[in-house]
């Protein structure tokens, strides 16, 4: 067990969540302040997925001429300017400048983290260790909402929770100096001929299997990012009360994700995977229409699909991990750029119920990937 590894993923990963969900609350407030529509307040997240798929597909050539510390740091200082910028920013355009921004920054962070898990941690525990890891994520995105709710409420300024949010990005980039993390700074040993033809023939089923995790990450964004706004215009909430339903859909998805962290379940990857997804259907169908807690628990049904999957591509493909890693994360921020515009015309178009209710196709459509996958490229899910 490389304990550093393990350590600095886990702070990273929280960072990166905390980072990210920071937005879905705001976003109500944002459209009132820029008074912009939904579709093209959409951007807000979507320009940052863009600049996401860039940032991923970069990072892979980053990190075979620099050291994975050395790109995290810088991922580090580009969080800060852009939160900074979110700050100030006195147009929307500026805003979706920076927008661009922390995409790019949150591209790298949440790459790294990925890779470091599966490289730290024996065999035996890795799949606990990335359930851990991505309980991290669930935790920063339960802390999230209730950062929005606590500074939005004493100051009664959104921007004021991007300029407190500056202090996760700052630390991690002060813990990540710590002489612990010297290991870190080896220099990536240069790709020989044989590898790169070995990485060329592994391109399809790491495309295949990045398209499965990025429609099931489009499922749980949509749900995560609009469930403020749907709770604002279908049940008349605040801003505080809104903020809660999204901290339940976090707290949910903690709990999940803590439960595979502890527990092992001994049925296959696929099986997991695609009861995971079938339930988070029919949840989120209960909580358009029967009640908006069950929306919420759509975290908890959902939790466990993301780890299991990067446990599951780190299995198959353990020699282009940083290869596989970059392929899904880029897929995920393309993937992220369809929904939020997609999404964002049809509510204006129809409503937000609607549009969500179309949003939980993302997750039928991931399910037909589980369960093709091992036919289309005559594998079997092993663990």
């Amino acid at each position: 067990m490389v304990w550093p590894f393990i350590i600095l993923s886990y702070f990273s990963l929280f960072i990166f969540g905390l980072t990210d969900n920071l937005r879905g609350p705001l976003f109500p407030e944002i459209l009132k302040t820029f008074e912009v529509s939904d579709s093209f307040g959409s951007w807000m997240f979507a320009i940052s997925s863009i600049s996401g798929v860039i940032s991923s597909y970069f990072t892979r050539h980053l990190l075979r001429r620099f050291d994975r510390m050395s790109v995290l740091q810088g991922g580090c200082l580009a969080m800060i300017t852009a939160l900074i910028g979110l700050a100030w920013a006195p147009h929307f355009t500026v805003f979706l400048g920076f927008c661009m921004l922390l995409g790019l920054s949150l591209g790298i962070i949440g790459l790294i983290p990925n890779v470091l898990v599966p490289l730290g941690a024996p065999s035996s525990l890795k799949q606990r260790l990335l359930a851990g890891l991505h309980a991290m994520y669930g935790l920063a995105s339960f802390c999230a909402p209730l950062v929005v709710a606590q500074v939005g409420g004493m100051t009664g300024n959104w921007r004021y929770v991007f300029v407190v949010a500056i202090l996760g990005p700052l630390s991690l980039l002060l813990y990540s100096i710590h002489s612990s993390h010297a290991n870190l700074h080896q220099k990536p040993k240069p790709r020989l001929e044989e590898h790169k033809h070995k990485a060329r023939k592994f391109l399809a089923p790491q495309i295949f299997l990045a398209l499965m995790v990025s429609f099931d990450v489009a499922g749980e964004i949509m749900i995560s990012s609009r469930l403020a706004l749907y709770m604002r215009r279908e049940w008349n909430f605040d801003l505080q009360q809104s903020s809660l339903y999204v901290t339940y859909f976090f707290i949910a998805m903690l709990v999940g994700r803590s439960l595979f962290a502890f527990v092992h379940f001994k049925q296959s990857v696929r099986a997991l995977l695609s009861a995971s997804i079938i339930l988070s259907i029919l949840v989120g169908l209960a909580g358009l229409y029967l009640h908006p807690i069950f929306l919420a628990l759509t975290g908890f049904t959902i939790a466990p699909f993301y780890p299991l999957s990067i446990s599951f591509i780190s299995g198959e493909f353990p020699g282009e991990l940083d290869d596989a890693v970059s392929y899904m994360m880029a897929t995920d921020s393309l993937m992220l750029v369809m929904m939020h515009l997609s999404i964002g015309k049809m509510t204006d178009l129809f409503g937000i119920h609607q549009a969500m209710l179309v949003g939980l196709g993302f997750f039928a459509i991931s399910f037909l990937f589980v369960n093709s996958y091992h036919r289309i490229f005559k594998k079997h899910v092993a663990h």
